[in-house]
């Protein structure tokens, strides 16, 4: 399972929190990163937060609003570092493996995030203030320049072999608590989306959302608790929303689901009736779905 979403306390280090995504079918690198209300009394939002991002924090006038913010761009901020060092930076495999490494299509190790001896000091925030999220039109997260420039990265020919650090973009969730984020090339459309398993929630869901003949045959075949199901089915659809880049301002029956399968240890994977193109997983917790939607290339 990816550690640290499922709950709203990450055990890894800040520093050592990002990890790489084996998705089947799509060969570059997506990066995740989860940060919980903890973090931040180890790394204060006003450490890592640029200007920009502190002036639209302290516009929420309540804590938690605020708190979800900063947890979003904590995650958002830990994916991109992760993502942006060239291969050679990164550290050896040691043979970290996830149970739905088998489902996504890779038994193979996952590969662990580069530590920066100590992490949740002032040169780690420097590092991650070197990237500025901030908001498109539509609300999509955009990727910008932060405050500081990046600390250089290694140059040399010899170790990197010429590889330069793809253009990033971010795709990044957060619900009380709890932020969760993916970082991948700009070339790439994915979406995540999380949300805690709650059963008000998912009566609004059931009420407010049409689902197709196929999600409403699945809801009553699936072994799932029926507000994990629909929320499973909200979150699917919203990931390829974001994805897509339209969000909330897509037409909601146009982001149907299809062909849901469990994968085990609370995995599952599905397509999309109207985007045939992109395919989803969506991992189960005890507290909380969340959903990722890609197009394999």
């Amino acid at each position: 399972m990816i550690p640290g979403w499922q709950t709203l306390s990450a055990p890894r280090p800040l520093a050592a929190r990002a990890m790489r995504l084996p998705l089947a079918g799509l060969a570059s690198p997506v990066w995740f990163a989860s940060a919980s209300s903890a973090d931040l009394k180890e790394l204060p939002g006003e450490m890592f937060l640029t200007s920009a991002e502190s002036t639209r924090a302290s516009a929420f006038k309540f804590g938690q609003p605020r708190e979800n913010f900063t947890l979003g761009r904590l995650a958002g901020k830990l994916s991109l570092e992760r993502g942006r060092l060239r291969p050679r930076e990164l550290v050896a495999d040691v043979g970290v493996r996830a149970p739905m490494a088998a489902t996504v299509g890779t038994s193979g190790p996952l590969t662990p995030a580069l530590s920066l001896g100590g992490g949740e000091g002032e040169e780690f925030a420097r590092r991650l203030r070197a990237f500025e999220i901030g908001n498109a039109e539509r609300g999509e997260p955009v990727v910008r320049a932060g405050d500081l420039q990046s600390p250089p990265l290694a140059s040399s020919a010899a170790l990197d072999g010429g590889c330069k650090p793809p253009a990033l973009a971010v795709s990044l969730s957060h619900v009380n608590g709890l932020g969760v984020a993916v970082a991948f090339p700009a070339s790439e459309r994915v979406g995540l989306d999380l949300e805690l398993i709650d059963a008000k929630r998912a009566e609004t869901v059931r009420k407010g959302v049409p689902l197709s003949a196929e999600e409403e045959a699945w809801l009553k075949e699936t072994a799932l608790p029926e507000a994990a199901a629909l929320l499973l089915l909200w979150t699917a659809r919203e990931s390829l929303g974001k994805a897509l880049g339209c969000g909330l301002a897509c037409k909601w029956e146009t982001l149907a689901t299809r062909q849901i399968e469990t994968t085990g240890n609370g995995v599952f994977s599905g397509r999309f009736l109207h985007q045939p193109q992109f395919v989803c997983m969506s991992w189960i917790g005890s507290e909380a779905v969340m959903s990722l939607a890609f197009a394999p290339t």
